[in-house]
């Protein structure tokens, strides 16, 4: 009599585990889901690379959105390109041109350490939200109170800036 019950109490506990573990990567939603119409029309999309003139004023590369048309109630918030993300800003001289300035960051200080502890004062990087190829963006923005996202794909790439050096001599 004793046996089917631990039979059945045995079966239960190992669905309950199972079940328990299984749950757990579905547990967590992808909130980045990509849409297919988006409530505007792209007229013109680009990047440019660009470095300074001098060494410390660094270089990176700015992705140009101008729009067609677009929905009143849709407000561009980021531009993700390259596994960087970067709010997009409007420029003053376009009302439906938007630029994301993504600047090259300088090699971050990395502790380096046979002592665990001190290691763990690097702060991991953060996860890239999307699997993108180096000629395509994503646009988020808001509409009705959601964030949306949209994939810009083939993206052209225009000649790069270079600023000038910055005489630092005068000729008298």
């Amino acid at each position: 009599m004793m046996k089917p019950i631990k039979n059945i109490l045995l079966l239960a506990t190992t669905s309950f585990i199972f079940f328990s573990f299984s749950n757990c990567g579905s547990s967590q939603t992808n909130s980045y889901k990509l849409t297919q119409n988006a409530p505007f029309s792209i007229d013109d999309v680009f990047y440019q690379d660009w470095v300074a003139g001098v060494k410390e004023g660094g270089s990176g590369t700015n992705v140009h959105i101008t729009f067609k048309n677009m929905e009143e109630d849709v407000v561009i918030d980021s531009i993700f390109f390259r596994n960087k993300s970067e709010k997009a800003k409007n420029s003053p001289q376009a009302k439906k041109h938007y630029i994301g300035y993504f600047k090259n960051k300088t090699n971050r200080d990395i502790v380096m350490d046979s002592d665990p502890r001190k290691e763990a004062q690097n702060t991991p990087p953060e996860p890239f939200p999307f699997n993108l190829a180096d000629n395509e963006a994503v646009v988020s923005y808001e509409q009705n109170g959601s964030t949306e996202y949209f994939k810009i794909t083939d993206i052209r790439k225009k000649e790069m800036l270079a600023y000038p050096q910055s005489n630092t001599t005068s000729d008298n």
